[in-house]
């Protein structure tokens, strides 16, 4: 399987060779077939191996939330290097084939998808974010620097697996999940505090949401809200 992943990523599925991958890990190339059914077969299972281990990540940490997701996904792509460059393979040919273990792969996004819509029930992430547009775009964070590390080493001079420039990604991952979580959180949370703070004699009560609603329709029709 490691044998395979690595030719898989070097050359895409159509440029690998079963012979190479036998060679590579010290068996008869019929054993392939043997135990695969096809070079397709194997692919499948490569992708598949690495679905399991995402999942596996995702249930031992289902209080994660979307800061925390961004940072351990980025870590986990720097991990899995190979995996990134069969999708960019995959990417490069993909109008020539059907996309292979396609229904695997759409119940594994599917997951985080729903994952997602918790979060926003939960009211950790802001009710009007789309949570498959926001899937994608943390798909992205989590990737880019591997799928360009050339704009890496132009924009920052550095290595996208270099420790200093991992160490400045992940800071800025954290400051746009901090901001992306901020608008349901902080400020609700704020507005609790602030509305239980005992009041000093004479100052006036603040007003609920409510109140200062009613104030303003009545400003609008002329009526007093208390009238």
């Amino acid at each position: 399987m490691a044998a395979a992943l690595k030719e898989f990523a070097t050359k895409g599925f159509t440029g690998a060779r079963t012979g190479v991958i036998a060679r590579r890990s010290g068996v008869n190339e019929r054993m392939i077939f043997y135990c695969f059914g096809s070079k397709e077969g194997l692919y499948r299972a490569v992708l598949a191996a690495n679905l399991a281990d995402r999942a596996k990540l995702m249930e031992s940490t289902p209080e994660d939330d979307f800061t925390s997701a961004l940072v351990k996904g980025f870590a986990a792509s720097c991990a899995d290097g190979d995996v990134v460059r069969m999708w960019q393979w995959e990417a490069l040919h993909g109008a020539r084939r059907k996309l292979m273990a396609e229904e695997e792969r759409r119940l594994f996004f599917q997951a985080q998808v729903d994952r997602l819509r918790r979060a926003k029930l939960h009211g950790a992430l802001p009710p009007e974010a789309d949570e498959q547009t926001l899937l994608l775009v943390s798909m992205a964070l989590r990737v880019f620097p591997l799928l360009l590390p050339q704009a890496i080493q132009l924009v920052t001079g550095m290595d996208p697996l270099d420790p200093e420039f991992r160490s400045q990604w992940v800071a800025c991952l954290e400051w746009i999940g901090g901001r992306l979580q901020a608008p349901t959180t902080s400020s609700a949370t704020d507005r609790r505090i602030e509305e239980q703070k005992p009041r000093k004699s004479g100052e006036p009560q603040m007003k609920t949401r409510r109140q200062t609603a009613d104030t303003d329709r009545g400003r609008k029709s002329g009526v007093r809200p208390d009238a």
